[in-house]
C-alpha cells in the first residue's frame, strides 16, 4: 500500500495518508493483514480473495474519479462479496462524480440492493440499461415479472438466458421490447445517444488522477525490484547456483590454459572465450519467466497512468546492473583464476556488458510474448545467429565479417555478443579477425 502510493504521488508520512491506507484495508477485511506479504510462486502469502480485495484497495488507493472492476466478488464468500459491494457503494458516493462501473454475474439479494444503475446484456445485446428500482418494471411489461421471495438478479439472468433453457424471446426481441419501453416511458434524453444496437452514456466530466513524477516513479520502481529480490532470494539464488557451476566447469575443462603458448592452446583460448559469451550470456533467459509473470501487473499499472513504460524499462535497467555486476564477478572470478588467463578486469568489464545487454534483450522479450516458453525460444532464435558464426572447419575457427555475403552482415552489428567475443579475442591475443577460410 504505502508503495502505490508513492506511485500516486502521495507522501505516507502525511497523517491524511496514513488514515486513509488504514480505513480502506479495515473496510475490505485486510486490517489484520497489513504487515502480510502478498506471496508468489516461491511461498504462501494471501489467499486468493484477499489478493484481489486488495487489488481493489489500491486502485481506490488514489481516490480516482471513475473505478472499473471485472468481477470483483469472482471466489469470494458471500459475506466478502457483500463487504466489498458495500465498501465500493460508499466508495463512489463519498465524492460527487465519482464511478464504480463493475461486471457481475450472480449477485445476492443484499448485493442487489447496494446497485445503484443496471446494464443487463444477453448475446451483446442491450436488455436493460436505468436504474436499479425500475428494472422490474420493465420485466413486468414483458410478462416476466420476478416471483415472490426470488432473488430479482437471478430471475433476470435467468429470463434473457437462452442457451440452457427455452424463452419465449430471443436476445433480439429483448432488445426491442427494452426499446420500445423507454421510448413509451420517455426515457430517451440528450444524455445517451444510439450506437448500433443499444445505448451508451456520453459525459464530459474531467476524470481527476494522483500520479508520482518520472522521478518518484523510476526510483520507487528499482526499490521495489530490490524488495523483491530481499522477499524472493531464490530469483538471484538459482542463477548464482548456474553460474557457478558452470564457470567452475569451464575451468575444469580449460584448466591452467593461460601458461600455454602452442597452436592447439590459441585454439583452446578462442573456445573458452566461445563459451563464456554464448553460454553466459544465454543463461541470462532464465530471467524470463519472472519479467513475464510481472508482466499483467505492469500493464495494468500502466494503464491506470502510473508510469510510462519507459519509465519501467528504465527502472529494470538501473535495478539489473548489481545482480548483473555480481555475475559478472563471479564468472570472472572463477574462471581466470583456474585457467590462468590475463586481464581479469577488462576481463569482468566486458562480461559484464554482455551479460547487460543480454538482461535488456531478456526484458524486451518478455514484453513482446504472452508465456516465456515462447520468449526463451525466441531470444533461442536470435542467439542461434550467433552460433552460426561459429564453425568448426579443418583449423577454421570463427567466420569473418569478411567471408560473410552482404546482406548479412548485419549479423555483427546486431547481436551483442559478436563484440563481446572480439573485445575476448584481443584480450587474449586470439587473432579472429583474420580469415582462415580456406
Amino acid at each position: 500500500m504505502e508503495h502505490y502510493a508513492r506511485l500516486s504521488g502521495k507522501n505516507n508520512n502525511n497523517s491524511g495518508t496514513k488514515e486513509a491506507t488504514k480505513n480502506i484495508l479495515e473496510a475490505l477485511g485486510l486490517g489484520e493483514h497489513r504487515d502480510t506479504k502478498v506471496g508468489d510462486i516461491f511461498f504462501k502469502g494471501l489467499s486468493g480473495g484477499q489478493k484481489r480485495r486488495l487489488s481493489i484497495a489500491l486502485e481506490v488507493l488514489s481516490n480516482p474519479n471513475n473505478v472499473f472492476l471485472d468481477e470483483p466478488t469472482s471466489g469470494l464468500d458471500s459475506e466478502s462479496a457483500f463487504q466489498v459491494m458495500k465498501f465500493l457503494s460508499e466508495y463512489a458516493k463519498a465524492a460527487p462524480n465519482r464511478r464504480v462501473v463493475l461486471t457481475i454475474h450472480q449477485p445476492s439479494s443484499y448485493i442487489w440492493n447496494l446497485i445503484d444503475n443496471i446494464v443487463l446484456l444477453t448475446k451483446s445485446r442491450l436488455v436493460y440499461q436505468g436504474p436499479r428500482k425500475e428494472i422490474e418494471t420493465f420485466f413486468e411489461s414483458t410478462g416476466y415479472p420476478t416471483p415472490d421471495h426470488y432473488n430479482p438478479a437471478d430471475h433476470y439472468v435467468t429470463a434473457v438466458n437462452d442457451e440452457f433453457s427455452l424463452h419465449e424471446l430471443s436476445p433480439e426481441e429483448w432488445e426491442k421490447a427494452f426499446l420500445q419501453w423507454s421510448i413509451s416511458r420517455g426515457r430517451q434524453n440528450s444524455s445517451m445517444r444510439r450506437v448500433s444496437s443499444g445505448y451508451i452514456f456520453q459525459s464530459t466530466l474531467q476524470i481527476n488522477t494522483n500520479r508520482a513524477g518520472a522521478y518518484k516513479a523510476t526510483v520507487e520502481l528499482t526499490k521495489r525490484y530490490f524488495l523483491n529480490l530481499f522477499f524472493n532470494p531464490g530469483v538471484l539464488g538459482t542463477r548464482v547456483a548456474m553460474y557457478f557451476m558452470l564457470s567452475l566447469l569451464v575451468g575444469i575443462l580449460f584448466w591452467d590454459l593461460g601458461d600455454l603458448t602452442t597452436f592447439s592452446s590459441i585454439q583452446s583460448r578462442v573456445a573458452v572465450l566461445f563459451y563464456c559469451v554464448a553460454f553466459f550470456v544465454f543463461m541470462s533467459i532464465a530471467v524470463l519467466p519472472f519479467t513475464v509473470i510481472e508482466r499483467a501487473t505492469v500493464e495494468k499499472e500502466v494503464r491506470n497512468g502510473y508510469y510510462h513504460p519507459a519509465i519501467y524499462q528504465l527502472s529494470q535497467a538501473i535495478a539489473s546492473i548489481a545482480g548483473t555486476a555480481v555475475l559478472a564477478f563471479l564468472t570472472t572470478l572463477i574462471i581466470t583464476t583456474m585457467t590462468g588467463l590475463d586481464e581479469p578486469y577488462w576481463f569482468y568489464l566486458n562480461m559484464f556488458l554482455a551479460l547487460f545487454a543480454a538482461e535488456a534483450l531478456a526484458q524486451f522479450v518478455s514484453h513482446l510474448v504472452p508465456h516465456f516458453i515462447i520468449g526463451m525460444a525466441l531470444i533461442a532464435g536470435v542467439s542461434g545467429r550467433y552460433i552460426t558464426l561459429y564453425c568448426y572447419k579443418k583449423k577454421h575457427i570463427i567466420i569473418t565479417r569478411e567471408k560473410l555475403i552482404s546482406f548479412a552482415t548485419f549479423i555483427y552489428f546486431f547481436i551483442a555478443v559478436v563484440w563481446s567475443l572480439y573485445a575476448f579475442a584481443g584480450l587474449h591475443g586470439c587473432p579472429i579477425r583474420i580469415s582462415w577460410v580456406a
